[in-house]
């Protein structure tokens, strides 16, 4: 019993090692690699940032990021269950590849979603 009282401490110390700023900064660096993953990745059909010379080789190009991050229907749920799937449920089989994303790219692309949607 008293291991597991010092163990409840020692997990207690810890997460007061990591203070709000870091957890921000952390944050800050998800949005960051989310966004250049997204233009890596999704940028062929996608306007992903809101810089001018972005301009998908896709015509037309599919929604913009800053559009489809607006819309009401999307939360940190959805999106990640979006991210998870194969797509097919977007339209034709043509439609959107699946990206056949790994968890860390999942929430790199959601912390960059999130930030564009808090944003607006």
């Amino acid at each position: 019993m008293a291991l597991r009282g010092f163990a409840l401490v020692g997990l207690a110390l810890f997460a007061s090692l990591v203070s709000p700023t870091q957890a921000q900064e952390l944050s800050s660096d998800q949005v960051a690699a989310g966004r250049k993953f997204a233009q890596m990745v999704c940028g062929a059909c996608h306007v992903v940032t809101s810089r001018p010379d972005e301009s998908p080789l896709l015509r037309p190009p599919a929604p913009s990021f800053a559009v489809l991050a607006q819309r009401p229907s999307l939360t940190e749920k959805s999106l990640r269950e979006l991210l998870s799937s194969n797509h097919r449920n977007l339209g034709p089989a043509e439609a959107m590849p699946n990206p056949r994303l790994v968890d860390y790219q999942i929430d790199e692309l959601v912390a960059y979603f999130m930030a564009l949607k808090a944003a607006k």
